[in-house]
């Protein structure tokens, strides 16, 4: 397992998900996700996926002892 690839991997699904769950509360949204800001509640839930998803991996990568 690569750590510091799953860890980087992780921080930037963890930081793109609460940035886009702020930016929404707001008004805003990142234009790169914009094909997924047409879909109501779905949004959120993909908004979600990527904040826990996020946690997730680095929490596993961070704590695997498979290498090791």
């Amino acid at each position: 397992m690569n750590k510091p690839l799953y860890t980087v991997l992780g921080f930037l699904f963890f930081a793109i998900g609460i940035l886009s769950i702020i930016m929404s509360m707001v008004g805003l949204q990142f234009s790169f996700l914009s094909f997924m800001y047409n879909h109501g509640v779905m949004t959120v839930v993909i908004q979600l996926i990527l904040l826990f998803g996020g946690m997730i991996l680095l929490y596993v990568a961070r704590t695997s002892d498979l290498e090791e």
